[in-house]
């Protein structure tokens, strides 16, 4: 059974409607192409992913976990809209949320065993509240499970938001 290694949880600012997950150079460069799940894509030359958000500019509330191995489907996969997961070769010994990140401690960075391919199971949602948000709206949330894996092809598990809709064509 896999178990849960790290656990971190972050308000982190969208700016261009995504959230970057960084290694060591906190940049990520890329540009995804969103065509396949409307929610998250790796940098195809690593150290980078970014997951796609429905609000353009705003706050949002991403967790991140750690797994030793890929972890059980949620139990409260109905509270999700949105879930996919995506393969990403990562050069760094942690992911961060980026140079987004509100609170830019240190220990919200997620430590990695080392460098290697991992694979990301994101989840989302609130994606389609609003945007701009005011205080009546819903926070936009993320949960981003990470486990040791070799590189396979993406996995669309749940796909209900509009947001996922427009952009996965």
């Amino acid at each position: 059974m896999p178990a849960l290694i790290h656990r971190t949880s972050s308000t982190v600012h969208v700016d261009a409607t995504t959230v970057d997950l960084c290694g060591e150079d906190l940049v990520v460069e890329f540009e995804p192409h969103w065509t396949g799940n409307g929610l998250a894509e790796a940098d195809p030359d690593g150290d980078g992913a970014r997951i796609l958000t429905g609000q353009e500019i705003g706050h949002i509330r991403v967790s991140a976990q750690l797994w030793d191995g890929q972890p059980p489907l949620s139990d409260d996969i109905d509270a999700w809209q949105d879930i996919a997961e995506i393969s990403a070769a990562w050069r760094s010994a942690f992911i961060d949320f980026g140079t987004t990140a509100i609170d830019e401690d240190p220990a919200q960075r997620i430590p990695l065993p080392g460098p290697g391919h991992y694979r990301l199971r994101v989840h989302g949602r609130h994606r389609d509240d609003g945007d701009p948000r005011d205080g009546r709206d819903p926070l936009e949330e993320y949960l981003v499970q990470i486990w040791p894996a070799p590189p396979a092809e993406d996995r669309v598990i749940k796909t209900s938001s509009a947001t996922a809709a427009r952009w996965s064509r």
